[in-house]
């Protein structure tokens, strides 16, 4: 016959267990939730005993969630956001949007484009707080507990259990310092890049490589590529954009990154009758129903400002 503990068990050991495992251990878990390192291992143990199963496998020396614990861990991850949005859907009824967004950017953009935006949006919403994760590596949307993540890719993104907004296609650009530049050939066409140093921006590096591959497509639509031996490749765009600042080559990067740099004068448009490869910039979450007013709201502004700033931004490059 069921009982009140099997009608509503403990949702604590659920949190708990969630935690162990997103902080690989009882000590590093307790650190961050302020619990004795016993206390949670008896609140395991009492969850292990309730389901019957074994989720974790614990010696002095060695910690290892079993195959059942992370699959637990998934739904327990899962049940947590779903208790977070609850709260702050409660919580927007209120009144205005309110609540913490936590979110994943790409390093670049934090220094670039949205470095002013998201300013913005918190004076605008003075209830809403943002953490902030910059990385140029690829975060997990459920374990690494975000609401939402901001990614640029070359490539869009295909994973069919998230809920994808697009903020902007933007165009790959070729750029110079203006010493740089001043070397190449002004009818020199593709042909003349074989003769300059270069700079690489990459997205996943899954093996080191020593190559590079530039495509390009003329007005006539002929397509060409560009074979080369990059001085320099690297994942992150700040540290990319810096390069080609210092004169170490020429590099390819997205028009928004390069737009304040040819706006003052210290970068140089090359090639601008040929057209690149675009970057895909766009939200990634993992509802489309169901989400918060904040973190809805949050996405409807970053919509609006992208389309506001690439359009600026467009105008400016083609100025020079």
């Amino acid at each position: 016959m069921p009982t009140a503990e099997t009608k509503f068990p403990d949702m604590n050991d659920f949190a708990y267990f969630a935690a162990v495992v997103r902080h690989g251990g009882f000590s590093a878990a307790g650190r961050v939730l302020g619990l004795p390192k016993s206390k949670l291992s008896r609140h395991i143990s009492a969850l292990e005993d309730r389901l019957g199963v074994r989720l974790i496998e614990r010696t002095v020396h060695r910690f290892r969630v079993t195959e059942i614990g992370q699959s637990l861990y998934v739904y327990c991850e899962n049940m947590l956001r779903e208790v977070e949005r609850a709260t702050r859907a409660v919580g927007d009824a209120n009144g205005d949007p309110q609540g913490t967004i936590r979110l994943g950017v790409p390093t670049g953009l934090v220094e670039g484009a949205l470095g002013g935006i998201f300013p913005e949006f918190l004076l605008l919403h003075p209830k809403i707080q943002l953490q902030i994760i910059a990385t140029d590596q690829r975060m997990d949307i459920i374990n690494d507990r975000l609401d939402l993540a901001i990614r640029a890719q070359l490539t869009e993104e295909t994973d069919t259990e998230l809920t994808m907004r697009v903020l902007s296609k933007v165009d790959l650009i070729l750029v110079a310092n203006k010493e740089v530049a001043a070397r190449l050939p002004e009818a020199g066409g593709i042909e003349a890049l074989a003769s300059m140093p270069t700079v690489s921006f990459t997205g996943e590096m899954a093996e080191w490589r020593e190559l590079d591959v530039w495509e390009f497509v003329a007005a006539d639509g002929t397509a060409h590529k560009h074979e080369h031996r990059p001085r320099m490749i690297c994942r992150s765009v700040p540290a990319v954009l810096q390069a080609i600042h210092a004169g170490v080559g020429v590099g390819l990067l997205p028009e928004i990154v390069c737009a304040e740099g040819l706006r003052d004068g210290s970068l140089v448009r090359l090639l601008p009758e040929y057209q690149m490869s675009q970057a895909t910039i766009y939200i990634v979450f993992t509802a489309s129903r169901g989400l918060p007013t904040s973190v809805r709201t949050l996405v409807d502004f970053l919509v609006e400002r992208f389309r506001t700033f690439h359009a600026s931004a467009h105008s400016q490059i083609e100025g020079k």
